[in-house]
């Protein structure tokens, strides 16, 4: 019976030792498969960090590439200043940066009488006047800008304090051949439409007669150049302040045939796609 008793006692102690054994294994096990499930959280860890640096280090390379890079157009320009000069396509041109916003190319701007409107065909052609003051773009230019792709024209004007304005979603010109007729449709604002008197004319200069006046020159007479019919509804590149009948910077139903706006700007951009 003793010797049973014994036996049992050491089979026990066995099992014991057994057991312990095991449950050491299986600490053993979790402990490692903590360490291992530590070990690839920080792999991850480390990952997602080397990924998140080198796509901030992509992000930053490209964006100094971007701003190295020439614009494409006015809406490209974030300044300096409302009316910056800049070149596109090899052209320096004046972007209007802040009107209806922005991403307009200025193709006519008169503000005072320091530069003289009344000239030759030449002249209107390749453009003149100093583009950080007064200046006209140039017709061979605005016609080349023009036939590449879908563009609008605004007009801006001041007269008497008050702000007016006269937008066309569709506008071009064609070349000289056809003596740069303009073509505009789509009127919006708050001058009225004096321009659909002129729309589908070709534009006249003081030596280049191309208007539907028969008893003379519109140009000479109105002392300007103009897409003239007989003769005109807007004149805006006449005679700077002139109270003349006819010969003013006139936007007709804004002031009349005997008086001047006394700011003006044309301004051309790229219809949005």
């Amino acid at each position: 019976m003793l010797m049973n008793l014994k036996g049992l006692s050491h089979t026990f102690e066995e099992k014991k030792k057994e057991d312990l054994q095991q449950r050491q294994t299986v600490e053993k096990v979790k402990t490692s498969l903590e360490d291992n499930k530590k070990e690839c959280l920080q792999q991850k860890q480390d990952i997602l960090e080397n990924v998140t640096a080198t796509v901030e280090a992509l992000e930053s390379k490209l964006s100094e590439v971007s701003s190295q890079l020439p614009p494409q157009s006015c809406a490209d320009i974030k300044g300096p200043g409302p009316r910056p000069v800049v070149v596109l396509h090899g052209l320096k041109v004046v972007c209007d940066t802040v009107t209806d916003n922005g991403g307009w190319i200025l193709i006519q701007r008169r503000t005072s009488a320091d530069v003289d409107f009344y000239r030759g065909w030449t002249d209107y052609k390749y453009g003149f006047g100093d583009l950080t003051g007064n200046f006209w773009f140039g017709l061979e230019k605005i016609h080349q800008l023009t036939n590449k792709e879908r563009y609008e024209l605004r007009f801006d004007m001041t007269y008497k304090g008050k702000d007016y304005f006269a937008s066309y979603d569709n506008f071009w010109l064609l070349g000289e051949p056809e003596n740069y007729k303009i073509q505009m449709s789509g009127f919006s604002g708050n001058a009225s439409d004096s321009m659909a008197y002129h729309n589908g004319k070709m534009f006249s200069t003081k030596d280049r007669d191309n208007d539907d006046f028969s008893s003379g020159s519109c140009a000479s007479s109105r002392h300007g150049a103009w897409w003239y019919s007989v003769c005109h509804r807007v004149n805006l590149n006449g005679a700077w302040g002139s109270t003349k009948y006819d010969r003013g910077l006139n936007w007709g139903s804004v002031t009349g045939w005997e008086d001047s706006v006394t700011f003006s700007e044309m301004k051309i951009r790229p219809l949005a796609e």
